[in-house]
């Protein structure tokens, strides 16, 4: 007479089983995690729209209470201007914009500011985007804040070039006619610049005064992205361009191009609209069609009753907070909202 199969116990099998099934969705998280991160999975979930050939676009990204613009250039270089403050809804937001526009190289990073509702979600990009070149303030104390000090770690071990940002640098192409380049702050080599007074006494004016003013033109079109400039910084550049023009200079020279300030289209608001950073002078000088401003929900009032007359006075601004993203295009016919 045959043996009798033995069977297997029910406990092993409400045991293994499960475990097994455990095992397995273990691995493909891992190996999903890899190549999408697990946090920002939906973010990878959407599909890229293309843009038309010839053309610049310019995206202010809805990242709250802060600062993020990317500019999509007509070769399809990529250059992304801070990154919101870094809180999982912003850096969520801001990873889902850059997969639908397909972009995983940043040829360019500007941290315009050591504060951190800009410089808060740029440790996760440096993660996962392939960041090629940096622009950073020249910050003696990389623990000014702790976002910078987190981004300016992740970007050492990065092995992204980088150097500081300050007026004569930055990028110019002129087969495309496009150039980027900084309006302030002056070289951190001179003892006069925003640097020198942010490194030396850390106080929310000089940390403020030293962001990074950043001129984008294209064909004539002119974005200005104006961070958290003060009206000290904002002043000084208005009356550095009218010496320049006094003297016959070319003002911030970068290649074959200079900065023309009466030629901007699109500038933002600094500060969020922040009293501080009140300048009149600036929107005289700039004359520009459109502004932007990025508020997001905020317990500061912003923006203030003054920053907003004085922009105002030329153009009503955009709202991140009642727009969303806003985008412009810029082509050899100029520049319209998308």
């Amino acid at each position: 007479m045959s043996d009798k199969k033995k069977k297997v116990p029910k406990w092993v099998i409400s045991v293994i089983i499960p475990l097994a099934i455990a095992l397995i969705l273990c691995a493909a998280v891992l190996i999903t995690n890899i190549f999408i991160p697990i946090k920002y999975f939906t973010a990878y979930m959407v599909s890229a729209k293309k843009r038309a050939e010839g053309e610049l676009r310019v995206t202010y990204i809805d990242v709250g209470f802060g600062d993020s613009a990317l500019a999509e250039f007509p070769d399809g270089k990529v250059l992304l201007i801070d990154g919101g403050d870094g809180s999982y809804n912003n850096e969520l937001a801001l990873l889902k914009f850059l997969n639908s526009r397909g972009v995983e190289d940043i040829d360019f990073l500007i941290c315009t500011s050591v504060k951190d509702e800009h410089c808060g979600g740029l440790k996760e990009i440096l993660k996962y985007k392939n960041v090629k070149k940096a622009f950073v303030p020249f910050c003696k104390n990389p623990r000014i804040t702790d976002e910078y000090n987190e981004f300016y770690t992740e970007l050492l071990s990065s092995g992204a070039e980088y150097e500081y940002s300050s007026v004569g640098k930055g990028y110019a192409d002129e087969q495309n006619e496009l150039f980027f380049t900084f309006l302030s702050p002056t070289s951190e080599d001179s003892p006069l610049s925003e640097y020198a007074a942010m490194n030396s006494d850390p106080t929310a004016d000089n940390i403020e005064n030293a962001s990074a003013i950043v001129w984008l033109q294209y064909k004539g079109n002119a974005f200005v992205f104006s961070s958290d400039a003060g009206a000290q910084a904002l002043s000084s550049v208005c009356i550095k361009y009218d010496l320049s023009r006094l003297v016959g200079d070319k003002f911030c020279k970068i290649g074959n191009f200079d900065v023309k300030l009466g030629d901007c289209d699109v500038v933002t608001v600094p500060a969020h609209g922040a009293e501080r950073t009140a300048e009149s002078e600036w929107y005289r000088a700039l004359d520009p069609s459109y502004a932007v401003l990025s508020v997001g929900e905020n317990f500061s009032l912003l923006p203030s009753d003054k920053a907003l007359a004085d922009v105002c006075a030329y153009v009503s601004p955009l709202y991140t907070s009642e727009n969303g993203n806003i985008s412009f295009r810029a082509t050899e016919d100029g520049i319209v909202a998308a």
